[in-house]
């Protein structure tokens, strides 16, 4: 065999030894669930918002509203695609990887379930129209952090926001007046409590197993992934340019006052604090620490 062909060889990552025994049963119980209650976005009807008399901008507004929750459901594909690199050739167990397929399966029907919602209105936009959001959302896809931690750490980031990207969803669902909306809110909303549970089980068996670097750079990952893009028009419209939050703002509100499954921007601020206090308590007594987050931590006015 040529020499070239054998360094070539060597280069690849080794996925051996593959490992076959169950070493996680709760979260092998969630991939059972996850097998049991899938559910097909096809299957929902949205004939209600077709038919709905909604005025042509609040149709809009709502379209631009499940257009960013269609981009954010996909922006968990490629963050769970590197983690389930990193399972394979980190020699995971079964279960660890079949529950990363299934958080980037499930993630991808929420984009589709968010694009029909958003096509029943006015129509799916396969991308921001606003320059400034253009640049935000790629910021999510920034992994310098996640790919310097251990394995586990790097997961933890995203259910952590699961948590609080949970707890919006929740008033997302109550504002949701349609039957369709409010059913696809629903089925997203089991589908996150399983990654929210799974995030839990690794806080409880594997947070205290973290580094001091890890624990340090998690806390700060929080923060820094609020500030630096969730919180940019994604969570909240608080960090976004002052043309563009007032317009994206009033759209938000116009959404959620005709109950489209969308947060008023008033609330969307105390929804996160909440969490974010949550959180915070919940990974305190492994000594994470998320750092102030000045915009949701300190009392502000309403930005719209």
């Amino acid at each position: 065999m040529q020499p070239s062909l054998l360094e070539e060889i060597a280069s690849v990552p080794n996925p051996y030894p593959i490992r076959s025994e169950v070493e996680y049963p709760e979260v092998w119980r969630l991939c059972e669930q996850a097998r049991d209650l899938a559910w097909n976005p096809l299957d929902l009807d949205f004939a209600d918002v077709r038919a709905a008399d909604l005025p042509r901008e609040v149709r809009e507004a709502g379209a631009e509203w499940w257009s960013l929750r269609a981009w954010m459901e996909h922006g968990a594909v490629p963050y769970g695609a590197e983690r389930l690199r990193d399972a394979v050739f980190g020699h995971q167990p079964f279960e660890i990887k079949q529950h990363v397929v299934n958080f980037i399966a499930e993630e991808l029907r929420h984009h589709e379930a968010s694009v029909l919602v958003a096509k029943a209105l006015a129509g799916y936009q396969d991308e921001p129209r606003a320059d400034y959001f253009k640049a935000v959302i790629p910021r999510f896809h920034d992994e310098r952090d996640e790919k310097a931690m251990s394995f586990f750490a790097g997961l933890a980031v995203n259910t952590l926001f699961e948590q609080l990207s949970g707890e919006l969803l929740q008033a997302r669902y109550e504002n949701a007046r349609y039957a369709s909306i409010r059913t696809a809110c629903q089925l997203i909303l089991r589908d996150e409590a399983r990654h929210i549970q799974f995030g839990r089980i690794v806080m409880r068996r594997f947070f205290r197993e973290l580094s001091a670097d890890d624990r340090r750079m998690l806390g700060q990952k929080v923060a820094k992934k609020l500030r630096g893009s969730l919180l940019n028009g994604v969570y909240a419209v608080v960090n976004l340019p002052p043309d563009e939050r007032a317009r994206a703002g009033r759209n938000r509100a116009l959404a959620c006052e005709h109950g489209l499954g969308a947060t008023h921007p008033d609330e969307e601020m105390a929804i996160i604090k909440r969490a974010l206090d949550q959180i915070r308590a919940d990974v305190a007594p492994y000594d994470v620490i998320i750092p102030e987050v000045p915009e949701v931590d300190r009392p502000a006015v309403p930005h719209h």
